[in-house]
């Protein structure tokens, strides 16, 4: 007798061009039979007449870890709700490991506020050793991310690094690597990284090469000098061999939409030379950023106490208005998302709160930037949706949230919809633009699972893990919307996690069947 059979199902099984109509057998945390029609009974017998089985998503690029949310939310329910089963941390250069100083953990202080974390563990071996004893109601990959670790060696100082500190950075990224940390994550755009040099990255890829793992890279810049920041990370992929992701691939501003062509066919030639490049996106034409990043990129050189000290200074404050009036940001529509500190302007267009100060929009910005703390988040539409339309069908796309696991009851703040919706709203646009179902979920199934170097997991396979989702095409939505973004996807039935079911019927059992996953 199975723990569980699934019968009549149309099995897309993560690899196939073809689907097929076929019964799936569980026994505990594996896929032990896969066959047209099983008689074998089963403690559990789910009739899927009508409804597609899939291999569990794979979100290659998640922030539950910087947002706190694997700690605060472990059933990280808005991923659950929407079919993932896995998720990489760890990404945009800020991870919860290694931590080499007090000062490591900064990285992650534009996303959740530190005041209250209590942390034991140092080194990425005892982090994950906390997670192994944690329970999660999906199973949780992480990289190491590079501010972090850099962070942890040179303080808030932005500079570049000594011979022996190098030394020993690259000793700590190989002892994490060791230790199961599937790659290396670095933001580049971020105040402690935009003074990396190539060389220092290439150093690392060159090791991220040796170990087999992932290099997942932020670009300096989305925008005007997007081409220049898309060949820089090809060239440390060309010269280093390294297995390339780069983050939330897009091209911001309509002014700068042209180069979207460019983007694209610098890709193309990359992987047609032999480059080992893919990326990712999300299906939402709005961007969930932190507001310090609109800054020009000297005034946030030396981070948070330097960046107000140039605020106190009269010159260097009319210098950043000067850049940010003659930016193509939308100040005044931008939607505020949340601030550290409680200055009541959740949901408030930076237009309605300039208008409140009887300010303009870009002292307004300043001002939110000084007194919100250093988490301040904000939406703001600045991408084409034909181009993200493009992006996500593109043969190197992974779909992936670039977002957290919330619950429906958080209050404080709001969060981007495609924490929420990504999966269903990715699936459907993917169709409309012309993919197969099938061409849709090797996006996010056996496409990131071999990108990230997961065994057994984004294929349904005997022998492979019962990672699964269960999902009736016809009624697959996304709910979220950026005013109320705390709204679960709809059409997605069961979620099974390591043989488990995590959403039974549509609802969530808070079972907590997934783990801390190594790279071996």
């Amino acid at each position: 007798m199975y723990s569980l059979l699934i019968k009549n199902a149309k099995v897309i099984d993560g690899i196939s061009d073809t689907a097929r109509i076929a019964d799936v057998a569980i026994q505990g945390d594996q896929i032990v039979n896969i066959d047209d029609k099983i008689d074998t009974g089963a403690e559990k017998i789910i009739d899927a007449t009508g409804k597609i089985l899939a291999p569990g998503f794979i979100d290659i690029q998640n922030h539950s870890d910087s947002y706190w949310q694997i700690f605060d939310n472990p059933n990280l329910s808005s991923l659950i709700t929407q079919g993932f089963t896995t998720v990489l941390i760890g990404n945009c250069g800020a991870s919860l490991a290694p931590l080499l100083s007090h000062d490591a953990l900064n990285s992650i202080q534009k996303w959740h506020n530190l005041e209250a974390v209590n942390i034991n563990w140092q080194s990425f071996s005892e982090y994950i050793e906390t997670l192994a004893k944690q329970k999660f109601a999906c199973n949780i990959a992480s990289l190491v991310g590079y501010s972090t670790l850099r962070r942890g060696v040179v303080g808030d100082q932005i500079r570049g690094l000594e011979k022996q500190e190098m030394e020993a950075l690259k000793k700590v990224l190989i002892e994490s690597l060791e230790s199961g940390a599937f790659g290396l994550s670095s933001g580049l755009s971020y105040a402690h990284e935009i003074i990396i040099s190539e060389l220092e990255l290439f150093e690392l890829a060159k090791i991220l090469k040796k170990k087999d793992s992932l290099f997942s890279v932020h670009l300096r810049s989305e925008g005007s000098e997007i081409l220049e920041a898309l060949d820089e990370a090809l060239d440390i992929a060309r010269s280093s061999e390294v297995n390339l992701k780069i983050s939330h691939l897009k091209v911001k501003y309509e002014n700068n939409w042209p180069k979207m062509q460019d983007v694209l066919g610098h890709l193309d030639t990359a992987y047609h030379k032999g480059i080992n490049v893919h990326f990712d996106s999300y299906p939402y034409d709005t961007v969930w950023q932190v507001l310090y990043s609109y800054l020009p990129k000297w005034a946030i050189e030396g981070g948070r106490a330097m960046m107000l000290k140039n605020f106190a200074d009269p010159v260097q404050k009319n210098k950043i208005l000067t850049h940010l009036n003659n930016s193509f940001s939308k100040f005044p529509s931008m939607m505020v998302a949340s601030t550290a500190n409680r200055l009541n302007f959740m949901g408030k267009t930076i237009g309605q709160i300039a208008k409140n100060l009887e300010t303009s929009s870009e002292q307004a910005v300043l001002h939110l930037i000084q007194n919100g703390g250093s988490e301040v988040l904000v939406f703001e539409q600045n991408l084409s949706m034909d181009q993200v339309g493009d992006l996500i069908v593109h043969p190197l796309a992974f779909a992936a949230t670039d977002g957290a696991g919330f619950s429906e009851n958080v209050s404080n703040k709001l969060v981007h919809p495609r924490c929420f919706g990504t999966a269903p709203k990715f699936i459907n646009l993917a169709v409309k633009r012309g993919l197969s179902m099938q061409q849709a979920i090797k996006k996010l199934t056996s496409g990131p699972a071999k990108k990230i170097g997961l065994k057994k997991r984004g294929e349904i396979k005997i022998g492979n893990f019962a990672d699964l989702v269960l999902f009736d095409q016809n009624n697959l939505a996304d709910m979220a919307t950026y005013e109320n973004p705390y709204q679960f996807s709809r059409g997605i039935e069961y979620v099974f996690v390591n043989g488990k079911a995590v959403v039974a019927e549509g609802k969530i059992t808070n079972t907590l069947p997934g783990y801390a996953l190594r790279k071996v």
